[in-house]
């Protein structure tokens, strides 16, 4: 088993807390940076921004680099590196390219 890396769009409704430093762009980074199997990523576009009472309901798309094992489905290892973590509420449309 060795590791690969995937580079994938995918389309996210997420939560990013308010008051934090920096602009909308790095508060979506940092939710998503909590995974230890993300390695960059990069917004592409903000769809939609809805506030609630502690937070913003952000719909994004977005580019990253994940970890992967490599005989895991690359969409599946996409999905799971980015939906375990707090803040993240739907991944749809990955769409990945495997590199070594």
């Amino acid at each position: 088993m060795t590791d690969s890396t995937i580079d994938a769009t995918a389309d996210l409704e997420l939560h990013v807390p308010r008051g934090g430093d920096g602009t909308l762009q790095e508060g979506i980074a940092a939710v998503l940076a909590r995974s230890a199997a993300v390695d960059r990523t990069e917004v592409v576009a903000i769809s939609g921004v809805r506030p609630t009472l502690n937070d913003l309901r952000v719909d994004a798309s977005v580019r990253l680099r994940v970890r992967a094992d490599a005989d895991e489905d690359a969409r599946a290892a996409v999905r799971d590196a980015v939906t375990d973590q707090f803040g993240v509420r739907e991944v749809t449309d990955i769409e990945p390219a495997r590199s070594a």
